[in-house]
C-alpha cells in the first residue's frame, strides 16, 4: 500500500517507513499545496494521512475536497486538532471514517490501521484474481465439454491457498483465534456473562480463564474443583475439562512470583502459549483497577466486552473505569464493546444510553431476570429461553 503522510512530523514518517508492508511515498509533507503537487506526479497513492494543522491558505474541508477531486478512490486518515462535529460530519460525507485527534492517536495505532487497510486491499486483489481464474477454468472446461465441478472447486481452493500464503494473509479460520476479555465494575455480572456466552457458542474450542483475583467463581459455575497446585509449571496440567468444547483455567496463582509480585509479561506469555490450542479464549477480569496484570490482560485481548448497568450511579462508575482504561492505561478504544446488563423498566432510556456511549460499539442489552438463580444453581444446565435469545444476539454481533 502506497501511503503519503502530511502531518508536519517527519519522525512519524520515518517510523512508518520501517514497516515492511507499508510503502511511504517521499518525506512528510509540511504544507497543503505539497499534497496536490505530489498527487500530480504520483498516480499510485492509496492512502493519505493528513493533519488539520497542516500549513496553508485553504480550510481543512477545502484541501480534503481538492484531494478527492484529484483522486476520489484515495483513502484518508484525518487527524483533527480538536473535536468538531461539523468537520466530522463533512469528512463522513466524503467517505472518510478514520477520524482521530492529535492527543489520542499513536504511531502503533496508525500502523495497525494502515496494515488493516493493506490486508483489505490485498484481499480485494486476491478475490479479483480468483474470480478471473474461475472464469478461465470454466471456459476451458466448457470448450472441452467436460465440467467436473468438484475438481474445479478443489483446484480453485489450492490456488487460493497459494495466493494467501504468498501475500501472508490469514484465512478466516485463523482469524477466528480471538481473546475476549469481559470487564466492568464490581458486581456487574462478569463471571455469569463469561460462563453463559461460552456455553452458548457452539462448535468452537473455548477456554475460559478466571483472572478475578478476589472473586474466583468460574469453577463454581461449572461445579468443578479448582486446581490447587500453585507450583505447577506446565500450564496445560492446570486446565480443567468441562466438556468437549469448553475448558477452564482458574489461573490467579500463575500470576505471582515468590515475592507475591506480578511478573512482567507473564500474562502475555500465558496467552501466547494458550491461543494456539483454542479458537476462542474468554477472560473473566477483576474490577479492581490498580493491578498491572489487569492492564496487561486488556492490552493482549483482541476485544473487550464492557458491561454497564444502566442507572446513574453505575454508569458513573463505568465511565470512571473506562477513563482509567483509555486515558491512563492507553487501551485502544476500538477494542471496547458495550453491553448494558441488568436492564429493567426503570433503567436509563436507550436514546440516552446511545448518546452517552456513542463513541463505543454497542452490542446490545441483557434484561434483569430472576431465572439467573436457576442458571447458577443448575450449573448452567438450564438456561431460560429469553436469556438465551439475548445472549445469542450479542454472540451474532461479535
Amino acid at each position: 500500500m502506497n501511503v503519503l503522510t502530511a502531518l508536519m512530523n517527519p519522525e512519524i514518517n520515518k517510523k512508518l517507513k520501517e514497516e515492511k508492508d507499508i510503502q511511504i511515498i517521499g518525506n512528510d509533507i509540511l504544507y497543503q499545496e505539497g499534497i496536490l503537487e505530489v498527487l500530480e506526479k504520483e498516480e499510485k497513492i492509496d492512502l493519505i494521512i493528513i493533519s488539520e494543522l497542516l500549513q496553508g491558505e485553504k480550510t481543512f474541508k477545502e484541501i480534503i475536497n481538492k484531494i478527492k477531486q484529484k483522486n476520489k478512490e484515495i483513502e484518508i486518515i484525518a487527524i483533527l486538532k480538536e473535536k468538531n462535529e461539523e468537520t466530522e460530519n463533512y469528512l463522513i460525507s466524503k467517505g472518510i471514517f478514520n477520524i482521530y485527534y492529535n492527543n489520542e492517536i499513536t504511531i502503533e495505532e496508525l500502523k495497525n490501521i494502515i496494515n488493516k487497510k493493506n490486508n483489505i486491499k490485498k484481499e480485494n486483489e486476491i478475490n479479483e484474481e480468483i474470480k478471473n481464474l474461475k472464469k478461465i477454468i470454466l471456459e476451458n472446461n466448457i470448450k472441452n465439454k467436460k465440467i467436473n465441478y468438484k475438481k474445479i472447486k478443489k483446484k480453485i481452493k489450492i490456488i487460493k491457498n497459494k495466493i494467501l500464503k504468498k501475500y501472508k494473509i490469514k484465512s478466516k479460520k485463523e482469524e477466528f483465534n480471538k481473546i475476549i476479555s469481559v470487564s466492568g465494575s464490581n458486581g456487574i455480572g462478569k463471571s455469569t456473562f463469561c460462563a453463559i456466552i461460552a456455553k452458548l457458542i457452539k462448535n468452537k474450542k473455548i477456554l475460559i480463564i478466571d483472572f478475578d483475583i478476589f472473586n474466583q467463581c468460574i469453577n463454581t459455575f461449572f461445579n468443578k474443583k479448582k486446581t490447587e497446585n500453585k507450583k505447577e509449571e506446565n500450564i496445560y496440567k492446570l486446565i480443567i475439562k468441562e466438556n468437549k468444547n469448553i475448558d477452564l483455567l482458574c489461573a490467579t496463582d500463575l500470576l505471582f512470583n515468590k515475592k507475591f509480585q506480578i511478573e512482567k509479561n507473564k500474562i502475555k506469555n500465558i496467552l501466547n502459549d494458550l491461543k494456539n490450542s483454542y479458537e476462542l479464549i474468554i477472560i473473566d477480569t477483576t474490577s479492581i483497577c490498580f493491578f498491572n496484570y489487569t492492564k496487561e490482560i486488556l492490552e493482549n485481548s483482541n476485544k473487550i466486552i464492557f458491561l454497564v448497568e444502566p442507572n446513574l450511579t453505575e454508569m458513573k462508575k463505568s465511565r470512571n473505569l473506562l477513563d482509567i482504561y483509555l486515558n491512563n492505561w492507553k487501551i485502544k478504544k476500538e477494542k471496547f464493546n458495550i453491553v448494558f446488563n441488568k436492564t429493567n423498566i426503570n433503567s436509563t432510556s436507550k436514546k440516552i444510553l446511545a448518546l452517552l456511549f456513542e463513541d463505543f460499539n454497542i452490542l446490545g442489552e441483557i434484561k434483569l431476570n430472576t431465572k439467573y438463580d436457576q442458571i447458577i444453581n443448575t450449573n448452567l444446565k438450564i438456561i431460560d429461553r429469553k436469556i438465551e435469545k439475548e445472549y445469542l444476539k450479542i454472540i451474532e454481533k461479535l
